[in-house]
């Protein structure tokens, strides 16, 4: 450790009974030296640890006067371990046992001096037990029967005028020492009287730390305080305000407790609520631990991130110190936050103990978080893998609602992993290889533990899985309906896989609710079965939600009349129109540049029949030119097949207008809305086409799904077999009408049915609401991206026509290396051609763009996030 060598002891003025930061008391006297133990953290016993400390002294040894100053020295073990320090002696070592659930005070043979007068029970004569006269020597040490049955546990015992600890255990007693006693009595200061013995200290603490901040709070542009909400991160708050620094942040995770809420707002701190959802991350990620603390990163690095992001470099001033972490113990005065390369964070007080930080605080009457009185050591979130099973068994008592929540997500954790009950019951689901001590408890109780140190699966379970409760702000959602905003987070729940990525590549593929997938298993599970003119019970169901779902699917996108055939994806429908249709040499079809290839290639294969093609382009503007377009109807057009959203540019095409155009001219119109029906209100009816054409994968549905809608069912079927006929006889086939006439053979049952579902949680949400919430995010993005340097932007400035598909590139930095990068951070996007090569030629990119492409589930959040990310990518 880099800490001075008296951090390692504790000076205490014997004349006035009083713990000093320094060698001298203010009476003048030379103070004595107290060993510490590792990691040499010292801090006073407050409320809470007292009234243990006092009950459990009151239990054992009757009515005993405690004093006013107690200091806990932490040290290892199981859980809660440490020496408890009074009137400047070790006095006892105060522990809690994470299996049992209980605490426990050792009396040390240096307490006996104060306690022996008080003692009315719990000590031990042990000439009633002994027979000393036959014990040759020190019965120090040694292990003994006793005659009659005493309580396990701690004991002052008694011989011959002498005293001793000993520790009783299965009828056997083991004394640890016999001396003799003189009692003694000590002055009872109070921890104002501490105080003032060690003001001249405190104020060299203070005038240090404001100098360290005062030397580099100009070394950026810009400098704030980090504030946690602990005595800490209290103590720097105030010391940088006297050094001329006057802002603050808070991140709110999301975890912390209503007091640190209420006792930030008194302290004039900026809170950032921007943090992500850690329920929606734990159910695929699992629990956090001290050794994975994967946490951190979605709910303060995240947040940090996009914070620094709008203020730029900062010098931030942060309560560190050595002795809270070994991580810490060789923390500099000044470091480079290493998460983000914008901060530069300074730690004045590294090398004060608690007991100073508290002492400083006092001192000056600062506020202090009141959840310290109420024995949480460590603030926070309140279920963080750092604390204390000690701590967290108490947060039960003062805070059941946050526990009880997160308890039963434990023990749903622990059924599904096969985890022992010590896994919840001893708190062992904070490490995921468990460190030498709980290896120790686990081999002393016999709890299995594999080679690389991870607990063992059984599968015998005492726990019975039990939902979580509901949350008082989901309860609050429940009553009274979410705002706009808490709608789209809270339907993110429904998307486990979001849970630790920020997913923006929607417009290749986009992410499946959970009742879609449950709605595949279900089939899988409950009904499998062929769907057609079965009569078994199977088969029945199956049909009947399979038929159902292309009823789901027409109501979507508006279509009362014609016919909505199911298909593998919006290529195959395509393909199905294109080959369907009969062509003669000299058919025209009209297509744009903005197309993807699967409404390009179909068309090109058909000139080998004598088809000819023409291809439209666009406005610098990137909005399709119209006048091209109608210069091209002005000859004999069979077929205009257009995207109604580009995947690329994001351009919205005018296909009502289109549409009227091709019936005033007897053209047959296809729209290939797959970028458009999972983005915005769709009515094929208003629209006016001939075929609409959409992907299910790409609205939430499974993959391998997709639509082709026909006004009339006019296409020549692309295949012919089973479940396409009504009849079938020597002479003639007659086709079933409908959509089982397109869908030849076994189709994608549970495909289908997981489509129909789709739809259903699309239309709940509301088409308007989602482009709505989708234009705001877009918006955003465009802004944020047209204000970094060296990026160019592909979109129309129009938000009216656009979705929320964003191009870009970045000057010096191929499109694939910007993705490759942006994934090392969790950020998932498309890089490349998007399947769009033509259009890429035509805007003269030869190497492609990269791609965001935004879905509902998406949150501001993500946005300020990835534009953080991006900043820092092209910075470094």
């Amino acid at each position: 450790m880099h800490e001075p060598a008296v951090k390692k002891t504790l000076y205490w003025c014997e004349h006035c009974n009083v713990p000093l930061i320094g060698r001298t008391c203010s009476c003048g006297n030379e103070a004595k030296t107290i060993p510490l133990l590792q990691p040499y953290d010292l801090r006073p016993a407050l409320s809470a640890d007292r009234d243990h400390i006092i009950q459990l002294l009151t239990s054992q040894y009757g009515d005993v006067p405690v004093p006013k100053v107690i200091l806990l020295n932490k040290t290892g073990g199981y859980d809660r371990a440490e020496l408890v320090i009074i009137n400047g002696q070790r006095f006892g070592w105060f522990t809690f046992d994470p299996v049992t659930k209980t605490y426990s005070l050792d009396i040390t043979p240096e307490a006996l001096p104060f306690l022996v007068p008080y003692i009315s029970k719990g000590i031990i004569d042990l000439t009633a037990h002994i027979d000393l006269k036959a014990e040759k020597g020190r019965i120090g040490g040694k292990r003994f029967p006793l005659k009659t049955p005493v309580p396990d546990g701690s004991v002052i015992v008694t011989a011959n005028g002498k005293y001793g600890t000993a520790i009783v255990k299965e009828g056997f007693i083991k004394v640890k020492e016999l001396l003799p006693i003189t009692p003694s009595t000590y002055p009872d200061p109070d921890w104002e009287a501490v105080i003032v013995h060690n003001t001249y200290h405190l104020k060299n603490l203070e005038r240090n730390a404001v100098r360290t901040i005062k030397s580099h709070m100009k070394d950026r542009p810009t400098v704030n305080v980090s504030f946690s909400g602990g005595k800490d991160s209290t103590a720097v708050l105030h010391l940088a305000r006297k050094a001329g620094v006057d802002k603050a942040f808070f991140i709110d995770t999301g975890l912390e407790f209503p007091e640190t809420i209420q006792f930030i707002e008194e302290q004039r701190v900026e809170i950032i609520r921007k943090g992500g959802d850690f329920w929606q991350a734990v159910e695929k990620a699992g629990p956090p631990g001290k050794d994975n603390r994967w946490c951190c990163k979605l709910l303060k690095l995240h947040p940090l991130k996009i914070y620094l992001a709008d203020i730029g470099p900062s010098v931030t001033i942060q309560g560190n110190r050595w002795y809270e972490s070994w991580n810490r113990a060789g923390l500099d005065e000044t470091s480079q936050n290493p998460a983000n390369p914008l901060q530069l964070n300074i730690s004045p007080i590294r090398s004060w103990r608690a007991f100073e930080v508290f002492l400083y605080l006092w001192w000056r009457n600062f506020p202090i978080n009141p959840l310290y009185e109420r024995g949480i050591e460590r603030i926070g979130c309140y279920l963080c893998p750092a604390m204390l099973e000690s701590e967290y068994d108490s947060i039960r008592k003062t805070h059941p609602d946050f526990t009880e929540r997160w308890d039963a997500f434990l023990d749903k954790w622990a059924e599904k992993k096969q985890m022992p009950d010590a896994y919840t019951d001893w708190g062992l689901w904070r490490w995921r290889a468990l460190p030498p001590k709980m290896r120790e408890l686990c081999r002393n109780m016999g709890v299995l533990v594999n080679d690389d140190f991870t607990l063992a699966q059984t599968k015998e379970r005492k726990k019975k899985q039990q939902p979580p409760p509901i949350s008082p702000i989901e309860q609050k959602r429940a009553d009274v309906g979410p705002e706009p905003d808490d709608m789209f987070r809270a339907i993110r729940h429904d998307y486990p896989i979001l849970g630790d990525v920020i997913y923006l590549d929607n417009a290749a593929t986009s992410c499946s609710p959970e009742p879609v997938v449950e709605a595949m298993v279900e089939f899988e599970h409950r009904y499998r079965s062929n769907v057609g003119r079965g009569v078994h019970r199977f088969t029945r169901i199956a049909t009947q939600r399979y038929w159902h779902a292309h009823e789901k699917v027409a109501e979507f996108i508006g279509a009362e009349e014609g016919v909505t055939v199911f298909t593998k994806n919006t290529t195959e429908a395509i393909n199905m129109v294109a080959q369907g249709l009969t062509w003669t040499p000299g058919d025209r079809i009209v297509t744009t540049i903005l197309e993807h290839h699967s409404n390009l290639l179909p068309w090109r294969s058909l000139e080998k029949q004598g088809v000819t093609l023409e291809i439209i382009g666009i406005l610098p503007d990137y909005s399709l030119d119209m006048d091209e377009f109608r210069k091209a109807l002005e000859k004999p057009v069979r077929l205009v097949a257009i995207t109604q959203a580009s995947n690329v540019l994001g351009n919205i095409t005018p296909v009502q207008e289109i549409a009227t155009l091709c019936r005033e001219k007897g053209v047959l119109l296809l729209i290939d809305a797959a970028q458009a029906a999972p983005h915005m209100p769709v009515d094929v009816r208003t629209i006016g086409c001939d075929f609409y054409c959409f992907s299910g994968h790409k609205l939430g549905g499974p993959t391998g799904t997709g639509v082709l809608w026909m006004k009339k069912p006019n296409l020549i079927p692309l295949m012919e077999g089973g479940g396409t006929v009504e009849s079938v006889t020597d002479e003639e086939v007659v086709l079933i009408q409908g959509y089982e006439q397109y869908e030849a053979g076994t189709p994608n049952i549970s495909g289908g049915i997981g489509l129909g579902v789709a739809v259903d949680y699309l239309k709940k949400i509301g088409m308007d609401k989602i482009h709505e919430h989708e234009e705001n995010l877009t918006n955003r993005l465009i802004d944020g991206l047209s204000a970094i340097e060296r990026v160019r932007v592909y979109a129309p400035a129009n938000p009216e026509t656009r979705i929320g598909v964003v191009s870009f590139t970045i000057d010096g930095m191929h499109p694939h290396e910007v993705a490759q990068r942006l994934d090392d951070h969790d950020i998932l996007v498309r890089s490349g051609f998007h399947c769009c090569q033509p259009l890429m030629s035509a805007l003269n990119l030869p190497e492609g763009t990269v791609r965001v492409s935004i879905a509902h589930y998406n949150t501001r959040e993500e946005i300020d996030l990835f534009l953080a990310t991006l900043k820092e990518i092209i910075s470094q």
